[in-house]
């Protein structure tokens, strides 16, 4: 039996028994954990250790020979391969000798925040292995139409439309998408556009981040809510935006606290994040008149627009402004499978044509094969099919959280909202959401404290946030029976300390 304890395949993965065993394998070699020279364990004893079928194996050796992390010589078995052996020898050496290499961004970021430093949403990457993982923007994947969506891709690939998605369009994008959303969703919204008034992104992140970049080569300075998407507050600070911070309130974006020197005003009117509320038809208005009279444009991210559970829908920024400087942002994938990453922008033909002279400058385009599969999910009703299937089964856990919260946390004040995808929370007068958040951690229990969505994170010190749509349904009024308990600990231990 082949001794060697770091060789352990993981107890869960979703990778084939053979790219485990690749992945095994290549981990050890780049750690250097196999001495020069020496033969690599042969396909019978490794299949023991593992295991696993000989063949299994075999084909795992036969791939990492095809990348190169591996040679066969004849009748001596498997070797690991010279080149990357000098290479690993080389990086070793530089270490065993002392030599300390600075980071050639040093005295360029010693006065200056680092992007992998600015404030973001972070949950563990094994998130989905705690029990109560009250996460924003994680999906339940057994939700996800798998046939549909292998239909679309399928008509996507046939031969006929090859020439079409495995060629370097130039920076166009599919015409049948930019249909789609023509006639489809964009329709429904009360939006019309032309094709040169639609620019397909990856995702709306991306779509945000080319406003930013646009608005940064401008020279103008930016108008965000306050709290805050982090990471649209970071694509503008990376973009080199000078950021003006505006609070929100029960009716959403505080209009008449925008500067008069903005090029452009970011807003999630549909569901303001974090807080979820509405913005009332009186500030839509009032910020396109404002828009005009003082020259900006707004970026109207219109996330969860189609999650409304208690009213009708508003009317988007885009569908009353009649000036054109309204910037429509949305995802197709989000509500679908966030992984797949296609949103788009619709905006005046000039601001397309700039921005996706930016976007050709970074990556040319999304794919075409993604975006023609996404084209054929909306014309066969698959899209509005799961949307519809996904809105149920939101509103159904939104109504048990409430139930959950009013039982179970009374003393929080929660947000009035009509609907979306999670909840917004004040915690009682010394209650510190981020110790709160720690402490509950450790119990399985993952939720968002407020820090991270304000400029100022202290402001959020008694905020936090409970996402739903990751949890079973059974599984939510004991995560907050939890969240409850916890919170009622901390509020004891104030009380013995203030004795």
């Amino acid at each position: 039996m082949l001794n060697a304890r770091f060789l352990t395949l993981p107890k869960a993965s979703k990778l084939s028994l053979r790219d485990q065993v690749c992945e095994l394998m290549s981990s050890a070699i780049t750690q250097n954990l196999f001495p020069k020279a020496e033969r690599l364990p042969s396909c019978r004893a490794l299949s023991e250790h593992l295991g696993v079928s000989r063949n299994t194996v075999h084909d795992a050796y036969c791939r990492l020979i095809d990348i190169g992390l591996v040679t066969s010589r004849d009748r001596s078995g498997y070797f690991v391969d010279d080149t990357i052996i000098d290479l690993n020898r080389s990086n070793t050496m530089a270490r065993s000798n002392g030599e300390t290499i600075s980071s050639p961004l040093e005295h360029a970021l010693a006065d200056r925040k680092r992007p992998s430093d600015m404030a973001k949403v972070d949950h563990p990457e094994d998130w989905n292995n705690y029990p109560y993982p009250f996460v924003y923007n994680q999906i339940d994947p057994t939700w996800f139409p798998i046939q549909e969506w292998r239909e679309s891709m399928r008509t996507a690939m046939a031969s006929s439309g090859l020439v079409e998605w495995s060629r370097d369009a130039g920076g166009a994008d599919s015409s049948n998408l930019i249909k789609q959303l023509q006639h489809r969703l964009l329709g429904y919204r009360g939006i019309h556009a032309a094709p040169d008034e639609i620019l397909i992104t990856s995702g709306a992140q991306n779509a945000i981040s080319l406003l930013a970049t646009l608005n940064a080569y401008l020279g103008r300075r930016v108008a965000i809510e306050d709290p805050c998407y982090p990471e649209a507050r970071n694509a503008f600070e990376v973009a080199g935006n000078q950021l003006f911070c505006v609070p929100v309130d029960q009716s959403g974006l505080i209009v008449e606290q925008i500067p008069s020197d903005v090029g452009l005003v970011y807003t999630t009117p549909s569901h303001q994040f974090p807080t979820t509320v509405t913005m009332s038809v009186k500030r839509r208005l009032e910020l396109c008149e404002r828009a005009v009279r003082d020259d900006f444009l707004i970026c109207e991210d219109d996330y969860e627009a189609e999650m409304s559970f208690t009213q009708k829908r508003e009317k988007p920024i885009s569908s009353l402004d009649a000036s054109g400087r309204t910037v429509y942002v949305g995802s197709l994938s989000k509500s679908v499978a966030p992984g797949l990453r296609i949103g788009y922008m619709v905006a005046h033909p000039d601001v397309i044509r700039e921005v996706k002279a930016i976007r050709r400058s970074t990556m040319r385009h999304p794919p075409i094969l993604l975006q023609d599969a996404m084209a054929h999910f909306i014309a066969s009703g698959a899209l509005d099919a799961h949307l519809r299937k996904m809105e149920r089964r939101y509103r159904s856990r939104w109504e048990i959280v409430l139930e959950a919260l009013t039982e179970h946390l009374p003393d929080f004040d929660r947000q009035v909202s009509h609907g979306g995808t999670c909840v917004w929370l004040t915690a009682p007068k010394g209650i510190d959401t981020s110790i709160l958040a720690h402490r509950l951690k450790q119990q399985g229990v993952l939720l968002d404290e407020g820090g991270v969505f304000y400029r100022d994170p202290s402001q959020g010190q008694r905020k936090l946030r409970i996402g739903f749509t990751a949890l079973p349904r059974a599984s939510l009024n004991d995560g907050i029976k939890l969240i409850a308990a916890e919170a009622q600990e901390m509020s004891a231990e104030l009380k013995r300390v203030s004795i």
